[in-house]
């Protein structure tokens, strides 16, 4: 009865996913161009984009940052920013807290290209930042471009990592803060022995989230710098997209795509891991209440 109910999912997951997965495989292995005599009369060409692939210093780089990317700005800014807020506005007055939350998940909740042209305008020549230094011409994002681009990023998602961490502080029994506090702990002897602690289901499943998000996180990169200045902020899926769309290389940037599905696949996998972890890591209320 259960694969019966199950098997429309099953179908529109194979007919939606699984189909075009297999497909882009496929055309991985191919010299599939945009344009060109390639673009229609395409044929099967071994390892060939393979062998590009594996000399491919671009790649590399592109594979590199990516691994700054997701995990400095997303695992870890965005989990310790969304839990320093967390932790600042526990204890807050009510209207600076409401205040605090709400201009939070406000950026969390803006389109991406709001988001990068926010930051085009505080980090470029003549920005906010260059006017509060007094130097027009200070232009910080061509100098320190992943910085500044991890930075938005983390601006960005720390609204929701906020609320995650909001959620989970809630649930810490108050008689433990209350015995821990008889026992002379100070605020921070509490945070490192009782906070910390409880909260780390919360803050692994957090940073997977985040990593997640920020790997998928292609509108705000292509906007803000394009992949540039050189290559210094150019991230897997903005390497594909230029290698499909802007040198009309499809058949490597299938390829490239088949890599980011490796690397999503692993990260997914991660993230079910540490939430079924985190769930058989609950405690059991037996209250017959």
């Amino acid at each position: 009865m259960s694969f019966v109910l199950l098997s429309p999912a099953a179908v529109l997951l194979g007919a939606f996913f699984l189909g075009p997965v297999i497909y882009a495989i496929y055309l991985g292995f191919t010299n599939l161009q945009l344009i060109g005599i390639h673009a229609i009369n395409y044929r099967f060409t071994g390892f060939t984009n393979v062998a590009f692939l594996l000399g491919d210093a671009v790649f590399y780089k592109s594979l590199w940052l990516t691994v700054v990317f997701v995990v400095g700005s997303g695992a870890m800014a965005t989990t310790l920013l969304g839990l320093v807020l967390a932790l600042a506005l526990q204890n807050c007055i009510a209207p600076v807290r409401w205040i605090a939350s709400a201009a939070a998940i406000l950026a969390w909740t803006l389109p991406p290209t709001t988001i990068a042209f926010l930051w085009l305008a505080t980090s470029t020549q003549s920005g906010l930042i260059a006017i509060m230094v007094g130097n027009s011409r200070l232009d910080i994002l061509y100098q320190n471009a992943m910085l500044v681009v991890s930075t938005a990023n983390a601006w960005s998602l720390a609204g929701l990592a906020m609320t995650m961490f909001s959620a989970a502080l809630r649930n810490i029994p108050g008689d433990l803060m209350e015995a821990a506090q008889l026992e002379g702990c100070t605020p921070f002897q509490s945070l490192l022995r009782i906070t910390l602690p409880l909260l780390k289901p919360t803050i692994v499943t957090c940073a997977l989230l985040m990593m997640l998000m920020t790997f998928g996180n292609f509108t705000l990169i292509y906007l803000m710098t394009g992949g540039g200045p050189g290559n210094d902020t150019n991230i897997l899926p903005v390497y594909t997209y230029q290698q499909g769309f802007k040198f009309h290389n499809l058949g490597y940037a299938a390829l490239l795509g088949n890599v980011m599905v490796l690397l999503s696949a692993l990260l997914g996998g991660m993230f079910v891991w540490a939430t079924k972890t985190r769930r058989q890591d609950e405690p059991v209320n037996n209250d017959p209440k």
